[in-house]
Formats: C-alpha cells, structure tokens, sequence
C-alpha cells in the first residue's frame, strides 16, 4: 500500500466560520484513518493552541508554528526558532509604537506587554489559551514565532529583518515567523518521517500562510472561502468552510468514496 498524507489547515478549514467542526468533515477524516492515510494538520497555532482540535480528531502528526515545528507520532522531528538578537531589535520598536507582542514557545503564550482590549478581542476570536504576562521571556527562552497586534499603517514602521517574515492572519494581527520556514517546509519533514512521497501528500487551506503548502503538495485545494490570490496557488478549489468543504474536495480526488 502506498503511503498517503492528508494535511488540513485549522482555521476556516477543518473548522468552519464559527470555529465548529461540520458533521461531514468529521465523517471526511474517520473515513481517511480507515484507510490509514496519514492525517495531519498544518496550523499557525502552536500546541497549546491545537490541542483541542488535536484530542478532537485524536491525530498524531501535526505542523505547527506555521512550520517551525513539526511532530511524528507525537515525537518532535523539526524545529527552527528566531534569534535572540532580531527579536530583540523588534521588541525595541515595537515599544515605541505601542504595539502588543506575544511570544510563542512550543506550548505557551508569553505576552511581552500588557495586552490592549483591542489584542484580547482578536485571540478571542481564535479561543486562544491563557496568555501570561512575561515580558523579558525572550530573553532566556526559545522562540518559534511571535504575534504582533496592529493595523495595516504601522507595518512600515517596524524593522523587518532578514531572518523575519510578517505573515497577516488578521486585520489587526501578524505572526512573525521564519523567512526559510514554512507550512510546506514542515510537511514536508513530517512526511520524509512517515515515508510518504511529496506527490502522495494533499494539502487543504485558505490563508495566506497556506500558499506554499497549496504549491508543494502533490495536490493542493484551497478552500472556496480563499481569496481569488489563494485560489491560485492550488490545483483545485472545493467548497467553502461552512458548505462540506472537506467532504467535497476528498471525494472529488478520489481519496474517501
């Protein structure tokens, strides 16, 4: 039997518009563990954030951090963290804007400032864990990815380093992650790990930070709900989140009947 991977996007993807699963897409990944297909997803969250959607679908292969961290039957098989010395820089102007920074280690949310309402409606609307207020946890501990809370008119005024890629995954927010990471990158080290071929992975999303996944897997699908740009990038588009986007899409690739 040849091995197979299916890797799913979270947000307005394996979740619809509001974050619930639909019965069908339930229904979609039971039918892929049946046939042991591999079944993963590929998140901007870190794992305090995906636990519950990873206990829900009781998965033991996922990408998180956008990439930067990748894990095999529960075993950690790629990491990449930013520099003390980027941050750092960013930190410094980020405090003279007044900008929220919340640091992401593997498993915790770490908030350099005192977070604005404004900051707190956005991680509500993810029902992201509890953030704790750390402000020099940078300074001795591993960073996988930050996230930065601001309106579009601030960007220029933030120091982009090298290193950095800002990712937008909401009007007022960035993840600030790897310029060499990815979503593809990581799946791809979880699929090197499961001995799957890159043209037997699919990869489902909708975002901007599922661009290169869509592009790499063997088959990409974005979601109806993408933008047009996302669209793309994929090699078909199924569904949206809230109309059996999943179901749809596996069905029509042949890979759950």
């Amino acid at each position: 039997m040849v091995a197979r991977l299916a890797v799913f996007d979270i947000d307005d993807t394996l979740l619809s518009s509001n974050k619930t699963f639909l019965e069908s897409t339930l229904t979609s990944i039971e039918k892929l563990k049946q046939q042991k297909i591999n079944v993963a997803i590929a998140t901007g969250r870190n794992l305090a954030m995906a636990r519950t959607v990873i206990e829900r679908l009781d998965l033991h292969d996922f990408v998180l951090c956008n990439g930067s961290a990748a894990f095999a039957n529960h075993e950690q098989v790629h990491e990449h963290t930013l520099s003390r010395a980027n941050i750092q820089e960013l930190v410094e102007a980020a405090d003279e804007e007044n900008v929220d920074i919340i640091f992401e280690s593997l498993d915790g949310l770490h908030a350099h400032t005192h977070l604005s309402q404004k900051t707190k409606d956005v991680l509500n609307t993810f029902h992201a864990p509890t953030v704790d207020y750390a402000p020099d946890y940078y300074l001795e501990h591993d960073i996988y990815q930050a996230m930065m809370f601001f309106p579009r008119e601030v960007n220029e005024k933030l120091p982009h380093a090298d290193e950095f890629s800002f990712v937008r995954f909401h009007d007022y927010g960035v993840d600030i992650i790897p310029r060499v990471g990815s979503k593809a990158r990581g799946i791809a080290k979880l699929a090197a790990s499961l001995n799957v071929a890159p043209e037997n992975v699919v990869a489902f999303g909708d975002n901007q930070n599922d661009r290169e996944m869509l592009q790499s897997a063997g088959i990409g699908i974005a979601m109806g709900n993408a933008t047009p740009e996302i669209q793309a990038q994929a090699d078909m588009t199924t569904k949206d989140c809230d109309h059996d986007g999943i179901e749809y899409g596996l069905k029509a690739i042949g890979w759950i009947d």
